[in-house]
């Protein structure tokens, strides 16, 4: 595929149950291999209240861009408070974790690199706890 449009309303919505522990956590794929994209992949994250992606790592390299509400996100034991309008880079194999303990969903873009090795080490809770 040389280009693809879309709208998030036409994209389902999936519970994100590759990271052990996670809760309240959906994903949609919009733009991945399969449209033809063998570089990167974009993805749309919502993350209900009291929900969390738990700590973990990979090779892969990551960008959020904050949509809306707001969340907590740990990176190498460093929490941060992110809201709509932010953006946060986390390089390849530092820890990170996304926590939602607010009245509104948090939504955010996830944009990931594709590498060779695509495996997550999941290192429970958030934050290291």
């Amino acid at each position: 595929m040389d280009y693809c449009f879309g709208n998030f309303k036409d994209v389902e919505v999936k519970p994100f149950q590759t990271i052990r522990g996670c809760i309240d956590t959906h994903v949609q794929w919009l733009v991945s291999k399969e449209h033809g994209n063998e570089k990167y992949a974009v993805r749309h994250f919502i993350i209900k209240p009291n929900g969390m992606v738990t700590y973990h790592k990979h090779k892969y390299t990551e960008t959020l861009v904050i949509l809306k509400g707001k969340g907590k996100v740990c990176v190498n034991n460093q929490i941060r408070e992110v809201q709509s309008g932010d953006f946060v880079f986390i390089n390849s194999n530092i820890p990170h974790a996304l926590e939602n303990e607010y009245d509104e969903d948090f939504e955010f873009i996830c944009i990931i690199s594709y590498e060779d090795d695509m495996s997550i080490q999941p290192l429970g809770g958030f934050c290291g706890e």
